[in-house]
């Protein structure tokens, strides 16, 4: 049986290294660049979680289409809680959103007190 010689040996390893690489960036490039999580919580009502990713369009989101498409424009801000509503009764809704946005991580929430504005896509689910 004939054995390796320390440059046998190295040149497996940089064999094995290169494939590991290859099967890591193509795995990386099957990933949607934008794969988040959207919450509401709302205070007598179950919390409602959707699942939204772009490129390509996925996830449980109800408009998934018209969610991506702002999304390749926009951020993911949320509106400021109108301050000229006299508000009667405190009902806090809190908005999340996790995951990657074109392939930065993010992480944003909002409570609103007493109304939550009208929202754009991709807040509405």
């Amino acid at each position: 049986m004939r054995s390796l010689t320390p440059i046998g040996h190295l040149a497996a390893a940089a064999t094995i290294l290169t494939a590991l690489f290859v099967a890591a960036g193509s795995a990386a490039a099957d990933r949607p660049d934008t794969q988040l999580t959207f919450t509401r919580t709302d205070p007598d009502q179950p919390s409602r979680t959707v699942t939204l990713t772009c490129a390509p369009t996925g996830g449980n989101h109800p408009a998934a289409e018209a969610a991506c498409a702002a999304l390749a424009t926009a951020d993911l801000t949320l509106p400021e809680e109108n301050q000229e509503v006299r508000c009667f009764r405190y009902y806090p809704v809190t908005l999340r959103a996790e995951g990657t946005l074109r392939g930065q991580q993010i992480s944003i929430e909002k409570t609103y007190g007493c109304l939550v504005p009208e929202l754009a896509d991709p807040w509405r689910f």
